[in-house]
């Protein structure tokens, strides 16, 4: 475990992700998918003055900020 993410206190938290919608979709509906999706992956080098990231990010923080979770890490 690294010690930078664990603070006494609040237990660990583990994310599990599985995305396999668009396996289960016809290959129209993942083509569309990943079409959609592969803009905004382009910007994720300019993460920091990219629209889409900057609001996901500020929705993982309010989304911390819910669940008790510290900001700090």
């Amino acid at each position: 475990m690294n010690d930078h993410y664990y603070r006494p206190g609040n237990p660990p938290m583990s994310v599990i992700s599985i995305d396999h919608l668009p396996t289960l979709l016809p290959r129209e509906a993942s083509e569309q998918f990943s079409g959609d999706l592969l803009p905004s992956l382009l910007e994720f080098p300019s993460r920091k003055a990219s629209r889409v990231w900057v609001e996901a990010e500020d929705l993982f923080k309010k989304k911390l900020v819910d669940a008790g979770v510290e900001e700090g890490f």
